[in-house]
């Protein structure tokens, strides 16, 4: 058996390659590398995966760091049954296409290259060896076509800012960007709510767009980069899960959020910065109905809330009534008041029924949509009493009550 500097030199010879720029690499080495996630395991090792908790498949990790650098060649040898193509196509897809031409080649019995097949990587999902080991060769992935990465997307978009870019996006700043992603932060809510699982993925990565956008201005403005963004939010993550990336014991899911909370007081300390108030932190251009909940929420960690929900139901039912009187009062702007109050206690009574009361009322809204235009279609509204269209809304419930379209 060759050794892997002889593979390497024969690889080399035969695809006219330097072997001073080659990576290398044993192919079930690879494999079991790729198959592990660093860190995995640690104190809370009983708490199991997403996947588990919410009833998914089995836990597979990512090839996290992956293991290859695509924009560099490489050889991987010993490509066998102890690491077949198609485990290997599993690995080697996440970054680079399926369209990536690749090279297995077979050595002879003095070490020489004996035979080379072509293909793209694509194939190798269903290629059979014959023999029973090969080396693959992958040439470099050019960043023109690095779509599956970070890097390839930090590319397209500081080029449309660099120049000869695109002349509508060097001309936009922060601000004309910020209806975007406010636009864009919506649209992945949307889908998420419809459980498209296809649109969410799109629509996250239009909001990656605008991250990486904001980044690349910021870059050309000296002011930070998307290496920092990046650095700043992986060590923010690390910092504040000392259960996971240290050795801190935690019991249940109350202390992991005490924990960040105190964390966060210690970093903004750090800055010499403070929050004066335990309601500081809610992002003033959050929808009112989230900001409600999170205002109720950071309040309640000081110990300002009720034991229980009963006496959230209380305060909703006493809010109804001030509204209702202000409504006799005929007092227009006490009536907005008390009405406000009661939309903040609906909020609160949310947090208690563990409800996410921004999802639910979209959810209401969507609902009503649905219903309302089951009413249009093919009518003219104009042409039916109150009546005739609440009964359409109730046939429209039965119908979707029983599993048709609305």
């Amino acid at each position: 058996m060759p050794t892997p500097g002889q593979l390497l030199d024969a690889c080399c010879a035969a695809l006219k390659l330097d072997n001073a720029a080659v990576q290398m690499f044993h192919a079930p080495a690879l494999r079991s590398a790729a198959a592990s996630l660093a860190g995995q395991g640690g104190p809370a090792a009983e708490v199991r995966s997403w996947a588990e908790v919410q009833g998914h498949n089995a836990y597979t990790p990512p090839p996290a760091p992956f293991p290859l650098l695509p924009s560099a060649p490489a050889i991987i040898w010993d490509v066998g049954a102890d690491a077949p193509p198609g485990c290997l196509y599993a690995l080697l897809a996440w970054r680079y296409p399926d369209e990536h031409p690749v090279t297995l080649l077979s050595l002879d019995a003095a070490g020489a290259v004996a035979n080379t097949i072509q293909m793209p990587l694509g194939d190798l999902a269903s290629f059979t060896l014959h023999p029973s080991s090969f080396i693959l060769y992958l040439p470099p992935l050019p960043i023109t076509a690095d779509r599956r990465s970070a890097e390839g997307l930090h590319w397209v978009v500081a080029r449309l800012l660099a120049p000869g870019g695109c002349p509508w996006d060097v001309r936009q700043t922060h601000q004309s960007l910020r209806g975007a992603l406010l636009e864009e932060s919506y649209e992945v809510l949307e889908a998420l709510d419809a459980g498209d699982m296809h649109g969410l993925s799109e629509e996250l990565g239009d909001l990656l767009i605008s991250i990486f956008a904001h980044s690349e201005m910021a870059r050309q403005a000296d002011t930070f980069s998307v290496a920092d963004v990046f650095g700043q939010v992986t060590s923010k993550l690390i910092r504040r899960h000392p259960h996971v990336f240290g050795d801190l014991s935690v019991e249940g899911e109350g202390q992991v959020l005490q924990n960040w909370e105190q964390i966060k007081a210690a970093e903004l300390a750090e800055k010499g910065r403070a929050r004066p108030s335990a309601l500081d932190g809610v992002p003033p251009a959050l929808p009112a109905l989230a900001t409600a909940q999170k205002l109720g929420k950071k309040a309640a960690r000081t110990g300002f809330a009720w034991p229980d929900a009963a006496g959230a139901w209380a305060k909703l039912h006493e809010e109804l009534g001030e509204l209702e009187a202000a409504v006799d009062s005929g007092d227009a702007a006490h009536t907005a008041e008390e009405l406000g109050d009661l939309l903040f206690i609906v909020a609160r009574l949310a947090s208690y029924l563990n409800v996410d009361a921004e999802a639910a009322l979209r959810e209401a809204n969507a609902k009503f949509r649905r219903r309302f235009t089951f009413i249009e279609q093919g009518r003219n509204l104009s042409d039916l009493s109150l009546e005739e269209m609440l009964a359409l809304w109730n046939k429209s419930k039965i119908a979707a009550a029983a599993g048709h379209s609305q």
